[in-house]
């Protein structure tokens, strides 16, 4: 007989948790890189990101989210199905050709 382990799951937790800021933080800056990316470095979309999952980190454990795996670990600057098959390596050999990569961790750049 084989002893069972039990895995610790937190008391509650939260999906979905909005990633874009209260103000439309990450949106702006998407777009001001967008418009002109020369002028405004991605290392400001970072830095929203940053910044933004900061406060929603503190937030969150405010609420009472304390256990490790109650707040969501990742963040996704644009598209969470494009960062999850590119860490995935689920890509079709079109995109790939493009330059599509698996994002480096921590990281929420999706090509190269």
């Amino acid at each position: 007989m084989t002893a069972i382990s039990k895995t610790s799951f937190p008391a509650a937790t939260i999906l979905g948790y909005p990633r874009i800021g209260p103000n439309r933080e990450l949106k702006k800056a998407l777009e001001a890189y967008w418009s002109k990316p020369a002028e405004n470095p991605a290392q400001s979309v970072l830095d929203t990101l940053a910044q933004l999952r900061e406060r929603t980190v503190r937030h969150l454990s405010d609420l009472g989210l304390t256990d490790d795996a109650a707040i969501p670990a990742d963040t996704f600057a644009v598209d969470q199905t494009l960062d999850t098959a590119l860490a995935l390596g689920a890509v079709p050999a079109r995109f790939r050709a493009d330059g599509f990569r698996p994002a480096a961790p921590d990281t929420p750049q999706a090509s190269s």
